[in-house]
């Protein structure tokens, strides 16, 4: 079997990491993989080894790059895959446009998010999305809340609509070291605690709230440090913000890591205060490392961050609330124990990448034989 995994580029990003890791447990079961991206990679490309790394060097457009299209379509004529997975964002239209092309191949869509939240109440921007997903064979979601959504709002047929789970690659880290490496990485007391934060600087990651929720705690508890992981196009503003709080000696900016679990492990919690999510791989990556999460319950989120059994789940962006639960937690180190321990357990029985690869070639065979193949 030859699957094309296509993404928006080879970046480290949800979406991305997800087929990333999902190829190398496919390559594990003999079947080749394609790992293409539409656009051109950042300099730190995300590679699967073993597997063809392809970019098609695209130009981005409003609707369609007819460039962009033909070299896929290239790509397609001259590899004959047998699946193509279109994996998030702007790998729907394209995957659409394919179908016109190739109907015999079969396509499906991984749907990372809720889908309402981006469309809106804009009517023809959802005309438009259930256009774009009409032609697609199957539609494999994140978590139940997302398979809901898209079900609701698009009016996809349920039968095509599945929840697999992502596997997350459990690394085995020493903490000892890691929490020590990462206090001398920033120049920080042993004692000091970390709050550490993974995601692109993008407006739905609501970095400012955290600013918010850290000049609280500062006053609180001078020896608390946020740990922010990552890069975007609103790193320079909060970088800004930052300074002008005076909160340099408290947030600190640790970049792009192609392996956040190495420093996770370093930390103490996990905190997530997005506007928007589907069900957070980077939360299972910080369970995966015994690091409980604390979140805002938005999306899909409640579905890894379970209240008072894997973390906590504050109900709404209120910095005073978020703040409060922080220290009401970090206090109580039999309570941080328990979750870590829940969490760690929930990650091993429900998101393991030989278990859920399985279901993805499950589903691949089953949309060949609906195909006569």
């Amino acid at each position: 079997m030859k699957i094309i995994q296509l993404v928006t580029k080879r970046q480290y990003r949800g979406a991305e990491v997800f087929a990333a890791n999902l190829s190398k447990e496919l390559l594990k079961e003999n079947i080749d993989i394609i790992f293409a991206g539409l656009y051109s990679p950042p300099d730190k490309a995300l590679r699967v080894d073993g597997a063809q790394n392809i970019d098609l060097n695209g130009s981005k457009a409003k609707l369609v790059s007819w460039a962009l299209l033909q070299n896929l379509l290239k790509l397609i004529k001259t590899e004959k895959p047998d699946i193509i997975q279109a994996n998030g964002s702007d790998t729907l239209k394209y995957a659409a446009l394919v179908k016109l092309f190739f109907p015999q191949i079969p396509v499906t869509y991984r749907n990372i998010s809720i889908i309402s939240t981006w469309i809106g109440g804009n009517k023809l921007k959802l005309a438009f999305y259930k256009r774009l997903f009409s032609p697609i064979d199957h539609i494999t979601c994140v978590g139940h809340v997302a398979r809901e959504d898209i079900i609701s709002t698009i009016g996809f047929s349920a039968e095509d609509v599945s929840v697999i789970n992502r596997g997350i690659p459990i690394q085995q880290i020493d903490k000892a070291s890691a929490r020590q490496r990462v206090r001398s990485s920033y120049g920080l007391a042993a004692q000091d605690q970390i709050i550490v934060h993974v995601g692109n600087f993008s407006p739905e990651k609501n970095h400012a709230f955290l600013i918010d929720v850290m000049e609280k705690l500062r006053a609180a508890n001078p020896s608390l440090k946020l740990l922010l992981l990552g890069e975007g196009l609103l790193e320079d503003e909060i970088k800004a913000k930052v300074r002008d709080r005076r909160l340099s000696d408290t947030i600190f900016f640790g970049g792009f890591n192609s392996s956040v679990q190495d420093v996770i492990a370093g930390c103490d919690l996990f905190a997530l205060c997005s506007l928007i999510e589907g069900v957070p791989g980077v939360i299972l990556e910080a369970a995966a490392q015994k690091v409980p999460a604390i979140a805002v319950n938005v999306g899909g989120v409640s579905e890894v961050v379970r209240d008072g059994v894997t973390g906590v789940l504050v109900q709404d962006h209120d910095s005073d609330t978020f703040a409060e639960n922080i220290l009401s937690l970090l206090r109580d180190k039999s309570r941080m124990e328990k979750l870590s321990n829940a969490g760690f357990e929930m990650v091993k029985e429900e998101y393991d990448p030989k278990t859920n690869v399985h279901k993805f070639i499950n589903l691949y065979k089953s949309l060949l034989n609906k195909h006569g193949k």
